[in-house]
């Protein structure tokens, strides 16, 4: 078992105690992380922009802001 295995295994070990509502990630890193722990800790993956263009809804600030707010409602919903 790898070092990074082990610690996943805390952190979802450590987050199964006191699951968070969801978890975040970005839309430009490799989500398999961020979804293994989401799966384990049964909270939803949420996908922001990471900036004005990110998504198809944040064209611009106000949509940027409007956009990840609207997908963090959506996820605790």
């Amino acid at each position: 078992v790898g070092l990074y295995w082990q610690v996943g295994e805390y952190i979802s070990g450590k987050l199964s105690a006191a699951p968070p509502k969801l978890i975040l990630l970005n839309a430009y890193n490799d989500p398999k992380a961020a979804n293994w722990l989401a799966e384990r800790v049964h909270a939803p993956p949420v996908v922001l922009p990471f900036s004005v263009g990110g998504s198809p809804g944040a064209k611009d600030l106000f949509g940027l802001f409007d956009d990840t707010i609207n997908k963090l409602l959506a996820a605790i919903k």
